[in-house]
């Protein structure tokens, strides 16, 4: 090692930065610039800026206020109702079927009735027909209640609140006194359409024949005779104009109503919105 080399080395190990680099800088000769070393420093300085300018924009946006409110004993007013969930299909929120939906002028002024006794059988101890007006007597039920399409977006305004009326469903199952191993129960439109449902998941549930709809009658209200509600389900599984419920022992009993992977939930509507800068 020579004598400049040794000073080089001293003044490193004694932390004398910027005359070691004078040092260094004189003992190695320049190089051509690399374009490989061009090109990764350009990629880093790119890099870096999109990570500054977002900072920037989250530093932007962090300091943003707001305020969310919700009031669960709103009320749909029936117009509203019959537009948003009851008049876009015959196919949606309890659709009766295709034959209900073709049926002939003569048909529906026959169906268009009050339905007064509805008929419950099946694997049950005590078979009967129900008086529609003696189970609103003995088991009157009144309770605000969502309605609501499963395909709702989350801004959408297929979801209502209504102030139900008419009889708990548990009082006609009690009723009726279902098999041990009862599992299923099916309810039966006026038009033949029906819908099967878990028997446990009805039950577990607070479930309505509606006959009103804030405080009118449900035939005009909404166009049929009654309905049934079910709480926290979608309102596809809300039959219209029951005639019948059955209640049965089945190897595989129905599945419990499900909602889509991408559903909105919990599922709102949106009625009133602002916004201030």
């Amino acid at each position: 090692m020579n004598t400049r080399q040794k000073g080089i080395v001293s003044l490193i190990a004694g932390g004398t930065l910027a005359l070691s680099s004078v040092s260094l800088a004189a003992a190695v000769p320049p190089t051509a610039p690399d374009a490989a070393t061009d090109k990764a420093a350009t990629g880093q300085e790119t890099a870096a800026a999109a990570a500054t300018a977002q900072a920037s924009q989250h530093a932007a946006i962090r300091n943003i206020q707001g305020t969310f409110a919700w009031n669960q004993e709103v009320r749909t007013d029936n117009a509203t109702l019959e537009k948003q969930l009851y008049r876009s299909s015959t196919h949606l929120c309890a659709a009766q079927g295709p034959e209900g939906a073709a049926a002939s002028p003569q048909a529906v002024e026959a169906e268009s009735g009050p339905i007064t006794h509805i008929e419950v059988s099946g694997d049950v101890s005590h078979a009967f027909t129900a008086s529609v007006s003696e189970f609103t007597d003995k088991a009157p039920a009144k309770k605000v209640m969502g309605c609501t399409c499963a395909g709702n977006p989350a801004d959408g305004l297929a979801s209502a609140n209504a102030a139900v009326e008419g009889f708990r469903l548990a009082a006609l199952i009690n009723e009726a006194n279902p098999a041990a191993d009862a599992n299923t129960i099916t309810f039966t439109a006026r038009d033949g359409y029906r819908v099967a449902l878990p028997l446990s998941y009805v039950t577990q549930r607070y479930s309505i024949i509606v006959s009103a709809v804030n405080g009118e009658g449900a035939d005009s209200a909404i166009g049929c005779s009654n309905q049934l509600w079910l709480g926290s389900t979608s309102a596809r599984t809300f039959v219209r104009d029951v005639v019948a419920v059955e209640i049965t022992c089945e190897a595989t009993p129905p599945p419990v109503p499900g909602a889509p992977a991408d559903a909105n939930q919990p599922n709102i509507g949106v009625t009133a919105g602002s916004a201030e800068r």
